[in-house]
């Protein structure tokens, strides 16, 4: 399990006690902390999703999302807490959501992050072993072993692509990896092999091309991740304490901007039509400028990124 770093911590104790936990978690998402800790899993996950198990070749941190377990929308305490947090692809991700794979279910509030597999409904990417608990035909169609897969296949619509938006099945696709494979050796066969142990052979010679690719692109990620170790020791807690509270400030700002816009527009509809001025008898009446009151007023346009933002969210390849 990834964990981070001691200086981090010192930054993370010393925001959380600073802050409410609303404004420490929007602190988290927006800081190097975040950005280091998602290279370190993918070097830790060798840059392979926590649920799919498919291999990514990019280090961009935009490529990839911090993945929460138990999700941020119930269990916002463990928002940044190492044993909650992998790196997974935008497509298991955004499938998985605001799932909640704590077991059992009901069950009271927790101070305490789980740490045992069973209380878990999916394979855990930090306490579980994931080809215990599922098999893949090319990265493609997954099937499972037990209801941990079952359930990983489910909440994350691992089949959803293959098969609802590429119309396969498990008999097209291997039929067409058998082809593949016979095509590979060149040679006839007396007796056809188990297609399993056809699935397993094409399986290693997939894995080993991207093995290769996946080793050149991990020399590279820590020496990277080198840099941001030592950048991190450099930085100040209280700098961290400064931007988050002014953060959590300008978020406060925008939402009381948003509240009095609310009771302007509520004031304005609320008018009787009766007591708007009518023209003064003799005069022309000018043409009406009356416009929906939703369009009095528009947001401010997106300003620059400043150059904490820019620091934190740059990545590189």
């Amino acid at each position: 399990m990834i964990e981070f770093l001691e200086s981090e911590i010192a930054e993370i104790d010393a925001v959380r006690a600073a802050v409410d936990e609303a404004a420490f978690n929007s602190w988290f998402d927006n800081s190097e902390i975040k950005a280091r800790f998602k290279k370190a899993c993918m070097m830790a996950q060798r840059l392979r999703c926590c649920y799919c198990k498919r291999f990514f070749d990019t280090v961009n941190n935009n490529h990839w999302d911090l993945e929460h377990v138990l999700c941020e929308r119930d269990y916002p305490q463990f928002f940044a807490t190492p044993g909650n947090l992998a790196v997974a692809c935008k497509d298991c991700n955004n499938a998985k959501s605001q799932e909640d794979v704590l077991r059992p279910q009901p069950h009271p509030p927790i101070a305490d992050l789980p740490t045992e597999s069973i209380s878990y409904s999916i394979p855990h990417p930090c306490l579980d072993q994931w080809d215990s608990h599922m098999r893949h035909v090319n990265y493609q169609i997954y099937t499972s072993i037990g209801d941990k897969g079952t359930e990983l296949i489910s909440v994350c619509k691992l089949n959803k692509r293959a098969v609802e938006l590429g119309g396969l099945t498990y008999d097209t696709l291997v039929a067409a990896i058998k082809a593949n494979y016979f095509d590979l050796i060149d040679n006839p066969v007396d007796t056809v092999p188990p297609d399993d142990h056809i699935l397993a052979a094409m399986a290693r010679v997939q894995d080993g091309g991207e093995e290769l690719r996946i080793q050149a692109r991990l020399t590279a990620l820590s020496a990277t991740l080198a840099g941001l170790d030592r950048k991190a020791k450099k930085r100040k807690v209280e700098t961290a304490i400064a931007k988050a509270e002014a953060l959590a400030a300008k978020k406060m700002a925008t939402r009381e901007q948003g509240n009095m816009m609310v009771r302007v527009l509520t004031a304005i509809q609320a008018t009787p039509s009766t007591a708007r001025a009518e023209p003064v008898s003799g005069r022309s009446a000018r043409p009406s400028m009356a416009v929906a009151p939703e369009m009095l007023f528009l947001p401010a346009p997106k300003r620059e990124a400043d150059a904490h933002d820019k620091t934190a969210n740059k990545e590189e390849e």
